[in-house]
């Protein structure tokens, strides 16, 4: 795949009546979906730059998606829940000179502007004056045939989960060495549909969009609260390839929707964003039984996912680990990568680094690039200036090799000192989750104490207490106990550890 716009150009050319997009009960032509993309393609005109798109899951956002890229512009998706501070402080260090809506073009409390601020004298444009009616303003214009490998595809904004937010840029030539590995990897094609469930900020997004559209096969957006009952949602629309974080399963689980045989048509389950259990996984196996089941890896900052483990289809074959989670398998195979261990060696455990075609060149903030990235090898020296193409980039993720797999251990940062002690926080997590009763489990550090909260049906805190006391050394035991009746989630379906926190 030289680019997705040609490779999308290609599905037009090939199949224009076939389904690309599916949104409710309304359906959308491969045809239609190009058509209306290249009115906005023609009123952006060519190389727009950074174009915000502030989003609904309707057909207008959609279209204006993929027109900024037909335009050789990247996206940059912004969300309504997003609080005013964190849309300020992107769009003032993005810098876009142009903000799409989705949304009503009049009324004062409904204006598609509200909550945009006016950050670096950026202007705002309802989709409603340019999709269907006619694309005032510029219709005509020349829009390039294909972007050049160099040219931004999108911007994302990391969660800020370990700090401040820091943009992403990936390029066409990184989106496109990730889609030409992963279409073939999940045979996607004409008759596939795939849920588009994730939020338009986080980078699953991309390969939900694009992917399909690439392949020739459809997206299924699940909008407004259809995601709420994942398994309805997933039976009602034939889903066939579904990727997702693990956080699904568990609210499956907690609804009771998630019964043997419940999900027969979904082929391919691809979970990724936070670790995923063997205990989870296997209520998944037991629901959709015909589906192909990956866990997967990777920061946005490697075009989001770098590295895959297969599960075999007999339980039998699963390789067991230490703490309990299903391996990352390997990185993918145009990739290079290295485990590095404290001492700054290659190691069997130690920090995953990682280069190649996926890699993207750099933080949008110069400033955020320090210490994030290696040169050589080895030695392996820190890069303090701007990174270059054979750079490695520091995931911040701690890995160990498992019977010849990466198993994922945790983030470097969530290592903490206490009494004296080094705590692996990830580590204390581990041993409250092997509890058969415990469904969930996080552990925080409130005043200098460890504080474990846990969601577990009729389990006291006093036996879950002993059960981690008998893997755990003194010092990792949880000295306060919260039960709940569910964690807190954030936006794209992960933990949310800073609403745990109290922050």
């Amino acid at each position: 795949m030289h680019d997705v716009v040609s490779a999308i150009a290609e599905q037009v050319g090939r199949r224009p009546a076939a389904p690309a997009l599916r949104i409710g009960d309304q359906g959308f032509t491969y045809a239609e979906l190009w058509a209306r993309a290249g009115e906005v393609a023609g009123w952006l005109g060519p190389g727009p730059g950074r174009v915000g798109l502030r989003f609904a899951k309707d057909f207008p956002t959609y279209a204006a998606y993929l027109g900024i890229l037909r335009a050789g512009g990247a996206v940059l998706p912004i969300s309504t829940r997003w609080p005013q501070s964190r849309v300020t402080d992107i769009l003032r260090e993005a810098a876009p000179a142009l903000v799409l809506v989705d949304g009503p073009s009049s009324g004062s409390s409904s204006r598609p502007s509200a909550g945009l601020g006016t950050a670096g004298g950026t202007r705002h444009q309802p989709l409603t004056d340019l999709i269907g009616a006619g694309a005032r303003g510029g219709v005509g214009a020349r829009v390039p045939d294909s972007p050049a490998a160099a040219d931004e595809a999108y911007l994302l904004y990391t969660s800020g989960s370990t700090g401040k937010p820091k943009g992403v840029p990936v390029t066409h030539g990184a989106l496109a060495r990730y889609l030409t590995h992963v279409v073939e990897l999940y045979e996607l094609g004409p008759g596939c549909r795939m849920a588009q469930a994730a939020d338009l900020t986080f980078d699953a997004s991309v390969f939900e969009m694009l992917s399909a559209w690439a392949s020739g096969a459809t997206a299924v957006v699940a909008a407004r609260r259809a995601w709420l009952s994942p398994v309805r949602f997933l039976r009602e629309y034939g889903i066939t390839h579904l990727d997702t974080v693990p956080s699904v399963i568990t609210l499956a689980r907690r609804t009771r929707s998630l019964t043997p045989g419940s999900l027969p048509e979904l082929r391919w389950s691809m979970f990724g964003g936070e670790q995923l259990t063997y205990d989870a996984v296997s209520a998944w196996r037991e629901a959709a039984p015909g589906s192909v089941i990956e866990n997967n890896y990777g920061p946005t900052e490697l075009t989001g996912v770098c590295a895959n483990h297969r599960l075999p289809r007999d339980p039998a074959d699963w390789v067991p680990t230490a703490n309990g989670t299903v391996p990352i398998g390997r990185v993918y195979p145009h990739l290079e990568s290295v485990v590095l261990g404290a001492d700054g060696t290659a190691a069997d455990e130690g920090e995953l680094c990682v280069r190649g075609a996926q890699r993207f060149s750099g933080y949008v903030d110069p400033a955020d690039n320090a210490g994030r990235f290696l040169r050589g090898g080895p030695p392996w020296t820190s890069v303090t200036g701007a990174p270059e193409p054979g750079d490695w980039y520091r995931t911040g993720d701690r890995v160990r090799q498992e019977h010849g797999l990466l198993v994922h251990r945790g983030r470097i940062d969530r290592q903490v000192k206490l009494r004296g002690y080094r705590v692996e926080l990830d580590e204390v997590e581990a041993a409250l989750r092997s509890h058969p009763a415990v469904r969930e489990a996080a552990v925080l550090v409130a005043d200098a104490q460890l504080v474990a909260v846990y969601v577990a049906d009729g389990l006291p805190s006093a036996d879950l207490r002993k059960h981690a006391a008998t893997l755990l050394p003194d010092y990792m035991v949880p000295v306060t106990w919260r039960s709940m009746d569910s964690l807190p989630l954030n936006q794209n379906g992960k933990l949310d550890r800073a609403v745990l926190e109290g922050r």
